[in-house]
Formats: structure tokens, C-alpha cells, sequence
């Protein structure tokens, strides 16, 4: 049996972009990321920065300003 997998485009409706890294990075230490190290930054949409844990893999956002 195989499974339909969407990708992040697809369910965002397309509104899926990246930003400077530094400007998410800043943004996100302001609003509490207090271990920067340990995420990096993927993409953005709908004004939140996402960002994936290096090592276990799930990721967090925060709100653009």
C-alpha cells in the first residue's frame, strides 16, 4: 500500500519562501531561542520562521516582525 505524501509547498498553497538566515536567526533570539546552535533555519510562510533541530529533528517557529 503506498501513501500520498504532500510536500511543504503544497500545504502551505505555495506561500512557502526563504529569508535572510541572519534576519530569521535575530528574530527568533529576540522573541526566546536561547540556543541558536542547536537549530537551523529552513524556510518561512504565512510571516513565521521555521527552524529544524540538528538533532532530533523537529522544528519550531516564531513570528516575523
Amino acid at each position: 500500500m503506498t501513501k500520498e505524501v504532500k510536500t511543504m509547498y503544497e500545504l502551505t498553497n505555495g506561500d512557502l519562501y526563504t529569508r535572510d538566515h541572519k534576519a530569521a536567526f535575530e528574530n527568533a533570539k529576540a522573541k526566546g531561542l536561547s540556543d541558536p546552535g542547536k537549530w537551523m533555519y529552513m524556510y518561512s510562510s504565512h510571516n513565521e520562521d521555521y527552524f529544524k533541530n540538528i538533532n532530533f529533528r523537529n522544528y519550531i517557529s516564531f513570528t516575523q516582525e
